[in-house]
């Protein structure tokens, strides 16, 4: 029999010696959002080494004005064009962009923030999360958005929706803080 392409040790592959292992149901849903983070979390999260980027990321240049729009029509004069916007650099921190992500929303526990079932949003996994600040976490498992903050002293995730309550960590309980979100993007059309 011929020796098989596949198998044989690879390193990085596998669980570690002698850790048990536990099989896991995801929505189809998560399933791309979870395997991004898998990958970042198995990749080093050094921002002077990022990891190699496999394609290069496209480029769209579009036109941005000076005067702003209340409500109407900005001036189509040469004198009003102030720039060419890369969309690449307008949305991503420089030097982030292996470790920017987006991720589609579900639910509406964020609507008092702007941020509705559907939308898209940016989420940098190399910043540092600070109370404030809304950001995508690991709950039993499951991604979730939430803005982060404290209840009665104690870590909380808040939604922005009378109609949903905090996620609360008492003592001994760990919050994973999968990214902060940075960007929401929404189509309106």
């Amino acid at each position: 029999m011929p020796p098989s392409e596949h198998g044989g040790r690879r390193p990085g592959a596998g669980r570690p010696a002698g850790e048990p292992s536990q099989r896991i149901r995801v929505p189809e849903s998560q399933v791309p959002a979870v395997l991004a983070y898998l990958d970042a979390y198995r990749s080093p999260a050094s921002l002077e080494a990022p990891r190699p980027v496999s394609q290069d990321p496209s480029t769209v240049a579009l036109t941005a004005f000076l005067s702003r729009v209340p409500a109407g029509v900005p001036s189509l004069a040469e004198d009003d064009v102030d720039e060419v916007v890369d969309l690449n650099q307008h949305l991503v921190l420089p030097g982030h962009e292996p470790s920017t992500f987006i991720i589609r929303v579900s639910g509406w526990s964020m609507i008092g923030a702007g941020i509705f079932d559907g939308d898209e949003v940016l989420v940098d996994r190399a910043l540092a999360p600070r109370q404030g600040d809304i950001v995508v976490a690991v709950v039993n498992n499951e991604l979730t958005i939430k803005r982060l903050g404290k209840v009665d002293g104690h870590i909380a995730l808040l939604p922005e929706n009378a109609h949903f309550k905090p996620i609360v960590f008492r003592e001994g309980e760990t919050l994973s803080v999968w990214g902060v979100v940075t960007r929401c993007l929404r189509t309106l059309r």
